[in-house]
């Protein structure tokens, strides 16, 4: 999985591909939010273009502690090349373009942010295990 940090605002961001019902795949850069406890966050022209359907709407507590209202579409993601459906909520403000990557879309995964370092890896625990009898063998 492709995860950088971004050299404009220093922040660890993560490439998906996201389609809806429509099957148009759809390449985002999502900023990963580790406060973030949903799936995924898309902004609403995203939602449009790739035909995702309203799957429920629902109040959401956000860090400043006030609620919103949400409304959440079905959507499919592409990880490391398996699909996985999920919940993304709508960011309503047509002027924001920025995806926003959640805890819960990586619960398969194990992420390495090195902030100091500028370094993002994400994984799965074969992934890692491979890749240490790699380095172990030599």
């Amino acid at each position: 999985m492709l995860a950088f940090f971004d050299g404009k605002d220093n922040s660890p961001k993560v490439v998906l591909k996201v389609y809806g019902t429509n099957k148009k795949e759809k390449e985002i850069i999502a900023l990963v939010d580790t406060g973030h406890n949903g799936s995924l966050s898309l902004p609403v022209l995203v939602l449009i273009e790739i035909g995702a359907t309203l799957s429920s709407i629902e109040p959401i507590q956000l860090a400043d502690n006030s609620i919103v209202i949400g409304y959440n579409f079905s959507v499919n993601v592409i990880l490391d090349g398996k699909k996985k459906k999920v919940e993304a909520t709508l960011i309503p403000d047509p002027e924001e373009t920025e995806a926003i990557a959640g805890l819960q879309l990586f619960t398969p995964y194990i992420a390495f942010i090195d902030f100091k370092n500028k370094i993002i890896d994400i994984k799965t625990e074969k992934q890692i295990r491979e890749k240490l009898a790699i380095n172990n063998s030599k």
